[in-house]
């Protein structure tokens, strides 16, 4: 037994009787770490730098087809109801994909807005269909297997190129192109450790996962560690919850008490409460480029610029940023801005209203015996939190956007499966 009431399971060791049963479910978090390996941008962005800077974009493309001719095939050959059934439980975030290819009537670029709109459809897709496919298990153990295998690659290639060498000098970046990325990527790896520590009552997850928050560390990415640590906080006040009120209680009061005292100190501080964080005091040209960037918001509220339009290279909307910025800028560094930019309130709406949605249906798996739902309560703090300062809803790559596409179809499954119970 895991965590939980005395009669409750955390990972169910096998499918629900609505479910179909097949032998892919014994290699299903095998699959699950291949194709967040594939997707989590790691791979290509460390072959681009040794090779040439045009395979980023392509291999990043080929590696999306992959996933999703994968994913499609296993889906509709063994789930097929099941995927069905995640499909129609998914429309609204599935809506994210329609409408980003349909910004491309309106956007600056239209070639990239449906090239980029088509690969997020697909991408989503993979997502929903991965979540009929696999178990809860499969899905957090592949994440954590994907994130060792990544750190560890990581780590053996700091002599070659693991080190920021501009900015941040010293920071550790591993495959990835730099240190955010990498601190977004060990943050969502740290909090499926510490998931299937708990819920698998293994301690090789322990290790796995401090060893994942020693990497966080060495990126330097405070926004990471913070959202990192913060989820795995969120997790086991949760699992204490299940346990029982008097330790629920008494885990926040001394968790309250522990950031209260942190906060207390930081602000006492001032901007070298900031800096102790290990960031400058215009949040790394944040706060530079945030002003420029609202004010492009506020032009073009509504429909916004085009999916991934505003950021091409040569535009005058960039370039404008980074003369009022006076600070070179590749994104919003905000998933708000990003998908304001991208979409305006049209599209924005469409996506917090799914992730609201899959807040809610998650919440319903807090008690009783079906509730592995609960755990995308930990992976919504940790996602809302990195896009406080990152773009992490606002594209179609990354760790953490292919890991919301699986989640939140899997949640919206979940919740109709414990309805017709």
């Amino acid at each position: 037994m895991a965590i939980g009431y005395a009669h409750t399971e955390a990972f169910p060791r096998r499918r629900d009787a609505s479910e179909e049963v097949s032998g892919i479910d014994r290699y299903g978090h095998w699959i699950a770490m291949g194709c967040f390996i594939l997707l989590s941008v790691s791979i290509e962005s460390f072959v681009s730098r040794q090779v040439s800077p045009d395979l980023l974009g392509r291999l990043g493309m080929l590696f999306t087809a992959l996933v999703f001719a994968v994913t499609q095939a296993l889906a509709l050959t063994y789930r097929l109801k099941t995927y069905v059934r995640a499909l129609w439980g998914n429309l609204p975030y599935l809506m994210f994909g329609f409408v980003a290819i349909a910004s491309f009537y309106w956007s600056f670029y239209p070639s990239e807005s449906l090239k980029h709109g088509i690969i997020l459809l697909a991408v989503l897709l993979s997502g929903t269909a991965m979540a009929a496919v696999l178990t809860w298990r499969a899905i957090w153990l592949g994440l954590a297997l994907c994130m060792v295998v990544l750190g560890t690659l990581s780590v053996l290639i700091i002599p070659i190129d693991g080190l920021m060498t501009e900015i941040h000098v010293g920071a550790l970046r591993g495959l990835w192109v730099e240190k955010n990325a990498t601190g977004e990527s060990m943050a969502f790896g740290l909090l499926a450790c510490t998931i299937v520590a708990i819920a698998d009552r293994s301690a090789k997850w322990w290790i796995a996962g401090l060893f994942l928050l020693a990497l966080l560390v060495l990126t330097g990415s405070a926004t990471s560690f913070v959202a990192g640590v913060g989820a795995c906080l969120v997790f086991l006040s949760i699992e204490a919850l299940r346990r029982g009120p008097v330790r629920f209680f008494i885990g926040v009061w001394l968790g309250v008490i522990f950031i209260a005292l942190l906060a207390l100190v930081l602000f006492s501080l001032g901007l070298e409460g900031v800096e102790l964080l290990g960031r400058e005091s215009n949040l790394t040209g944040r706060t530079q480029i945030w002003p420029s960037v609202v004010r492009f918001v506020e032009d073009s509220s509504t429909f916004g610029y085009g999916f991934h339009a505003f950021w091409v290279d040569g535009a005058d909307t960039k370039r404008q940023v980074m003369i009022d910025a006076d600070f070179e800028a590749h994104n919003a560094h905000n998933s708000f801005l990003e998908l304001m930019l991208a979409f305006g309130w049209v599209g924005t709406s469409i996506v917090g209203f799914s992730i609201l949605r899959a807040l809610i249906q998650s919440a319903g798996g807090l008690y009783g015996t079906a509730g592995t739902r609960r755990y995308f309560l930990a992976a919504f703090f940790l996602a809302m939190i990195l896009s406080l300062s990152e773009s992490t809803l606002g594209g179609s790559a990354g760790l953490g956007a292919f890991v919301l596409a699986v989640l939140i179809p899997k949640v919206a499954l979940s919740s109709g499966q414990a309805k017709h119970r």
